[in-house]
């Protein structure tokens, strides 16, 4: 399995970027940082169009993160555990899934 990660600052901006290296990389599972959109903004459809299931956790314009995986997506876990929900003032910085066999 071929895991990679990326700080995409804006992955709205980068969105014909990150699909042409994904098909060209050969990448099953890829994290993404600084995503910069809300969850409603994420590029799903896209990302699904492209054979990729994806998970966020983002807020707005500042910070989120993803996966996005062709491996599968299960128990996904936003946030550490112990640590308070968004509240405006907590950033949306984590995020963890089971990926096929990988977790």
């Amino acid at each position: 399995m071929r895991i990679a990660t990326w700080n995409v600052n804006s992955i709205t901006a980068r969105l014909p970027r990150l699909l042409a290296w994904l098909e060209s990389s050969g990448t099953d599972v890829l994290c993404v940082q600084e995503t910069k959109t809300t969850a409603e903004g994420f590029p799903t459809e896209a990302l699904r169009e492209a054979g990729y299931e994806s998970a966020v956790n983002a807020t707005g314009r500042w910070n989120g993160v993803a996966v996005i995986s062709r491996a599968g997506l299960d128990d996904v876990v936003s946030g550490l555990p112990d640590q308070p929900a968004y509240d405006g003032v907590m950033e949306p910085r984590a995020l963890g899934a089971t990926c096929g066999p990988v977790r």
